[in-house]
Formats: C-alpha cells, structure tokens, sequence
C-alpha cells in the first residue's frame, strides 16, 4: 500500500502558477493506490460547474489521469470547498468526506480531516455552518456562476497570510490528534495549519503518529504513506 497525503493549495484558478506546479507533482505520481486530499485545495469549490471546469482544468484533468492509471482519489472537504461529490465521487468515482474519515490502511486505523474542525470559537462555527447551509447552496444555485466567483476570490484573498493564526491552529491539532489517539487511532493525519510535520506520540505504551501534509503555497509538501510507516516530503519542479 502507498498513500499520498496533500492539501492546503488554495489554487485560485488558472493564473495561479501553483496549479502548474502541482499538475507536474501528479505527473510524477507512480503506482500509487490512494491520493488523499484532506481539504482547501481550491480556494473557492461548491457543486461544479463550467467556471469551476474552466479555472481548474488542468489539475481535474491530472485527476482524471490518475484514475485511468487505478489511484484512487479521496476527498476530505476542507473550509474553501465544499460539495465536491459532483466530481469527486460521480466522475473519478472516489470517496468525499464532507468532515472527517476514519481510514484504514494496512490494518493501521487513520482520522483525516482537514483540521477546521479543531477551531471552537463562536465566529468559526457560525461561519463554517453559514459556508455548509442549504440557504448557500441554493443562493449559489440561483445566482450567476461568474459573479459567485469574483465574490468568493474577494472574500478569500486574505486566506494565505495569517501566519500567527496558523501557529495558534497547529498547537490546537497537536492537542486534538493527542485526544484521537487516545481513542485508539494510529495515524492522525490534519491540514488547515499550512504546518508540514510528523510527529510521534507515546500513549499507554503505543507509539502513534500526527502529521500534517503541509501545504502547495510556500511548502509545496506532501505525505507518503508506505511499509507501515509516513514520512514528509516536499516537491521540486527543478527535480
């Protein structure tokens, strides 16, 4: 079994040179049994749509690539994308988790998420429950899918810059991965942070692992998971 753990793209549509840089990543991807993507690839995702289909069509077309070649493609939606079952699931044919998976590899029990779920501040929770509402989804549905879009890349052009928050979040799933391995996981596996790690931690004797993928903005960093074991990786388009 080999795994690739990404995230934390923000891709903002086809100017965005990090949508090159990460087609030539799933370029070089091998004999790989499971991609996982645990959430904000894309800096603006609902349903799909022809302005979605023309923004991302080189990285959707990697993915189509990807199953030809017999990866499997997960989804895990992240805070940025939401609704991602219309390509995800009815066209590559994956798996789409709208908030967290409990995955098991090699015998070995894995909790994804993409690692919002952590942040319990009023403001958080009223926001994440107004992006997932139906009142959205059926706003989005009725208004123009251009203008849907100028609107979201203004709401999210501040989303790459908040380093201190990042800091404040990583301190938050180191304590919430401690909690989920107490409950008997393996492997916890968060994003959201932009942070690239692995750690090990020891509970009750058994040594368990957290990480995080890092993300495809500064770190262009991913995760392998292969023999047992993970490890953090990060990308070079000059390789």
């Amino acid at each position: 079994m080999k795994a690739i753990f990404i995230a934390d793209a923000h891709l903002r549509g086809l100017d965005d040179p990090n949508q090159k840089t990460l087609c030539s990543f799933l370029e070089t991807l091998k004999d790989i049994d499971k991609l996982f993507i645990l959430g904000d690839l894309f800096e603006f995702w609902t349903g799909y749509n022809q302005i979605l289909e023309h923004h991302y069509s080189p990285i959707l077309n990697q993915f189509k690539k990807l199953k030809k070649s017999g990866t499997e493609v997960i989804y895990i939606e992240g805070n940025h994308d939401f609704s991602v079952a219309p390509f995800f699931k009815e066209i590559l044919g994956g798996e789409v988790y709208p908030d967290s998976a409990d995955i098991n590899l090699d015998g070995k029990r894995f909790f994804l998420a993409h690692g919002d779920i952590v942040e319990h501040s009023i403001g958080h929770k009223v926001w994440r429950s107004f992006l997932r509402s139906s009142f959205l989804r059926m706003l989005i549905r009725i208004t123009p899918p251009s203008f849907v879009w100028r609107v979201a890349m203004r709401l999210a052009k501040t989303s790459r810059s908040n380093y201190s928050r990042g800091i404040m979040v990583d301190n938050l799933q180191r304590d919430f991965a401690k909690k989920k391995i107490k409950d008997g996981f393996d492997f916890v596996v968060l994003a959201h942070s932009h942070f690239p790690e692995v750690l090990e931690e020891t509970t009750d004797d058994k040594k368990s692992i957290y990480a995080n993928p890092g993300d495809w903005i500064k770190e262009f960093s991913y995760l392998v998971y292969q023999d047992g074991k993970i490890r953090l990786e990060r990308y070079s388009s000059n390789k």
